[in-house]
């Protein structure tokens, strides 16, 4: 299945030449490099994953002139949408155990990136846990949200498991199902992420408001 979604268009510009002289013509701003996260995933068959796609450009500008396309070798795109320069791709796995791929290039072939996929059977275990941002400062009263990255043994991410969040000190920080904190109290707490056995934490220190 292809794909191919476009930013902007050409910009004019001003191309200077030499003794003074100038020459008006088109500035096309040129893809440096595509990043698509995670880079390897472990999915059961028809289970979705998130995946972003980010670009930088020669001038900085990740709206830019340019095209992408992206393809996978087994699998489909459920959902894909732009939000300030990154693409944000909702992939699901097909039936069939093995490994595949998710491929993301632009017209001319270069520059490119992939996310590996291994679609097993069943669900290979969580191996450990990652809570980001790893260190929060939050004013009193503030709120934000943690997430948890799953990874297996090989370090692919894995999706789906249950996530049980806790707090060291719910009179400094409270947790949410969801991962969303919320500042209580002056002081720190560690804010736990536990699933299979394995966590992850990350420390909110709280400080008075403004």
């Amino acid at each position: 299945m292809n794909f191919t979604f476009r930013f902007g268009a050409v910009i004019a510009g001003t191309l200077a030449l030499g003794c003074g002289l100038t020459e008006s013509g088109p500035v096309v701003h040129r893809i440096e490099s595509i990043s698509v996260a995670p880079a390897r995933l472990s999915l059961q068959p028809f289970q979705s994953a998130d995946l972003t796609v980010d670009i930088s450009t020669g001038w900085g500008d990740p709206g830019a002139a340019a095209s992408l396309q992206w393809s996978t070798t087994g699998g489909v795109i459920t959902n894909n949408y732009l939000v300030g320069g990154v693409r944000y791709v909702t992939y699901q796995s097909p039936a069939q155990p093995g490994n595949y791929f998710f491929i993301v290039t632009t017209v001319s072939g270069t520059p490119a990136d992939t996310a590996s996929i291994a679609v097993t059977a069943t669900a290979v275990p969580v191996n450990a846990v990652t809570v980001t941002p790893g260190n929060v400062s939050l004013a009193l009263g503030d709120t934000t949200r943690l997430r948890a990255t799953l990874t297996d043994s090989s370090g692919s991410v894995v999706v789906g498991r249950a996530i049980d969040w806790s707090t060291s000190d719910a009179g400094v920080a409270t947790v949410l199902a969801t991962g969303s904190v919320r500042a209580m109290g002056v002081g720190t707490a560690t804010i736990t992420a536990t699933t299979e056995g394995r966590s992850g934490a990350s420390v909110v220190t709280v400080t008075p408001a403004p």
